[in-house]
């Protein structure tokens, strides 16, 4: 386990990409340093050069004024930050949309292993796909080397991605297969999705997850209406959980997607005042139909702008927990050697002008891992466009509060030992035999069309059968379980496998779509829309027949 300054840095580096600001700019000089500063910088030389000469074990000198960097911005506030060249191509990544590699999804074999599963069918085009690539391949070396031992984020993904058309040699594992199979995949460009799903949850009812905010975000979101039928659409779920945030520009265009021309999304304001701006909505509201968005605290910066917007302008109602609250607006400013500076050059407010930036003045590590102030009762009024009453500070506070539900015990156990995915694998791979798939004889190498998948997953059903012989697999592998705990935690443990098992057979939407059906919070937002109706027609009755 990291230490604790160890696991603070990572999460320094991480939410620096919370970003919500502009990508570009030069560093330019400064004015001439006071004497006092000249000095102080004499003394930063003299301290690096006796480091250099009289540590006690040598350290790259890189290293030592990157540290020196990152330690200054630390004291600024929690979103400047220092990219390595490792880092920065990560950041462009994510921003771009888009990387060079295989094209599967993939996670550790078990907690610490570096070996990894491939955990959905490679997508039709992928160089996965084309190498015949399958779910539940276990990749256990790389360019002939075991990676047991190997760190999944500094070994194995570095490994596994490279420039465009050079090839790397994996073996992977498969299930029902005796020996080892070994495969040259020759890498391509990937795209990096921020629209992963979208579909129908209810016959007249969408829903849209946004998982971040890229280059690409409001094209996929024009697409997946589009495709949804947003002219027949009687409500839609906007689903921002756990979404860090990402370009401003992506957050300004998914809210002119919803808001009217004129209607102000978000200000920005500097320090000198010369960098303050009104971003307004540049389009009129093309369809106008109920809005619950679903937020949580790791919703952040750009999905807080969007979130914000919505709420201020009666636009859209707001479910789940309170939002992460980073107001802070960082320019990024490429450096020499593919390095970047993440700097916050400002603060944005809300259309009703509200400043929804946390405090942070205790300590960074509290700021990321102390959500306990998060209470409204505090914090300033302000009030929307209808006059309903919105919080500043400390994050957006949701309309509606839902909390997920917390798994037991028992079922948390039987996640840790990796059993549902394991039982999974074997249902998949004919080891273990079940009526499950039965009625779908899905060839994994025949491209399944979404049609088929949809097919799938209205049909697939998970049989008690199966379910007890997975209770009997987890009780042969030691762990003890009562009839008691079995009948409580039923439904869940059948939702569970049914995700596992479906990710195998037609990919991840369906996986997804299964576990939406035990969300708490999802079933809430549903239940929220006709009142999210009367924001559009305050005349209108709350009809709790909308969309179904």
């Amino acid at each position: 386990m990291r230490n604790r300054l160890g696991t603070f840095l990572l999460i320094s580096i991480a939410a620096a990409t919370l970003l919500g600001g502009f990508l570009g700019g030069k560093v330019s000089a400064g004015p001439p340093l006071e004497k006092d500063n000249e000095d102080l910088l004499e003394t930063f030389t003299e301290v690096f050069a006796t480091i250099q000469t009289g540590y006690a074990q040598d350290i790259p000198s890189d290293q030592l004024i990157e540290h020196a960097i990152r330690g200054m911005l630390r004291t600024l506030d929690p979103h400047s930050s220092f990219f390595s060249a490792r880092d920065y191509d990560r950041l462009q990544e994510e921003q771009r949309g888009k990387y060079y590699g295989l094209g599967i999804t993939i996670r550790p074999e078990s907690p610490g292993s570096g070996r990894v599963v491939v955990v959905e069918p490679p997508i039709p085009g992928t160089p996965a796909f084309k190498a015949g690539l399958r779910a539940g391949d276990v990749i256990a070396k790389i360019e002939g080397k075991p990676i047991d031992d190997w760190e999944l984020n500094s070994e194995v993904i570095p490994n596994l991605k490279g420039p465009r058309g050079t090839s790397v040699n994996i073996t992977v594992e498969r299930p029902g297969e005796e020996a080892p199979i070994d495969f040259t995949v020759e890498r391509d460009e990937i795209p990096m999705y921020t629209i992963k799903y979208a579909f129908r949850i209810r016959p007249k009812i969408g829903y849209v997850r946004i998982s971040r905010f890229a280059e690409t975000t409001s094209r996929e979101l024009n697409a997946a209406l589009e495709t949804l039928g947003e002219d027949s659409l009687e409500g839609l779920l906007l689903d921002l959980r756990d979404n860090p945030g990402g370009a401003l520009t992506q957050a300004l265009e998914v809210s002119d997607r919803f808001l009217n021309e004129g209607e102000k999304i978000v200000s920005t304001r500097t320090r000198t005042g010369s960098g303050d701006q009104d971003y307004r909505a540049k389009r009129p509201e093309k369809y106008r139909y109920p809005m619950v968005v679903l937020i949580n605290q790791n919703s952040a910066s750009a999905s807080e702008i969007v979130s914000g917007a919505l709420q201020d302008h009666d636009r859209a109602l707001i479910l789940g927990e309170t939002s992460f609250g980073k107001a802070l607006v960082q320019t990024i400013y490429p450096l020499k050697g593919n390095r970047g500076l993440a700097l916050t050059t400002g603060k944005y407010y809300t259309p009703s002008e509200r400043l929804i930036q946390r405090d942070y003045s205790n300590s960074f590590y509290d700021y990321y891992n102390d959500r306990s102030a998060m209470a409204t009762a505090s914090r300033e009024e302000f009030f929307t466009d209808g006059g309903r009453v919105v919080y500043g500070g400390g994050g957006i506070a949701p309309d509606k509060k839902v909390e997920l539900e917390s798994l037991s015990k028992l079922v948390r156990k039987i996640q840790r030992k990796g059993y549902f995915r394991e039982f999974a694998s074997k249902i998949y791979s004919g080891e273990v035999s079940s009526r499950v798939l039965d009625e779908f004889p899905v060839d994994s190498d025949h491209d399944i069309s979404q049609g088929e998948r949809d097919e799938v997953f209205e049909r697939f059903r998970m049989d008690s059968e199966t379910v007890d012989a997975f209770m009997d697999y987890v009780a042969t592998e030691g762990l003890s379980v009562s009839a008691d705990e079995v009948e409580e935690n039923h439904d869940l443990i059948e939702n569970l496998l049914a995700q596992e098992v479906l990710l195998l057979l037609v990919g991840e939407e369906a996986s997804y779509r299964v576990a939406l059906e035990l969300d708490s919070q999802v079933r809430a937002a549903i239940d929220l829309l006709p009142k999210a109706h009367t924001l559009l027609d305050p005349s209108s009755e709350d009809d709790s027949s909308l969309g179904s």
